[in-house]
């Protein structure tokens, strides 16, 4: 109980020397840990994916989904801080693709492998 007092401490306390949290919500899955999600997403560069008006979604493989902050929760909690206006889209609410968090960290979407086609001679 402790530890995870502490741990938990932690974590905000990193959060508020480092900077702003670009997520509005997580909802875990069967994977991936709170503080695993929150450590790749706040590594990652969000900028164009950050909605207008929504959260935008995004979606792992193990079933969690993280809403990133939108444009007026951003700005609200800039500190005063500059936000980029193009980071900012208005066309999609959620990500079509599957998400997984990589051993070092890193938040990748798979992509189909592309099979050339034969050549007919």
């Amino acid at each position: 109980m402790k530890t995870t007092l502490l741990s938990s401490l932690l974590l905000v306390l990193s959060y508020c020397t480092i900077g702003q949290v670009n997520f509005h919500e997580i909802k875990l899955g069967s994977k991936y840990s709170e503080q695993a999600l929150t450590e790749a997403i706040e590594k990652a560069n969000w900028c164009g994916y950050y909605h207008e008006f929504e959260n935008y979604e995004l979606h792992f493989d193990d079933g969690a989904v993280v809403k990133l902050k939108n444009k007026m929760q951003m700005t609200s909690d800039s500190n005063g801080e500059p936000i980029e206006q193009n980071c900012f889209q208005n066309i999609s609410g959620k990500s079509e693709n599957i998400h997984f968090i990589n051993s070092s960290g890193w938040i990748v979407v798979p992509k189909e492998k592309v099979v050339p086609k034969s050549k007919k001679n």
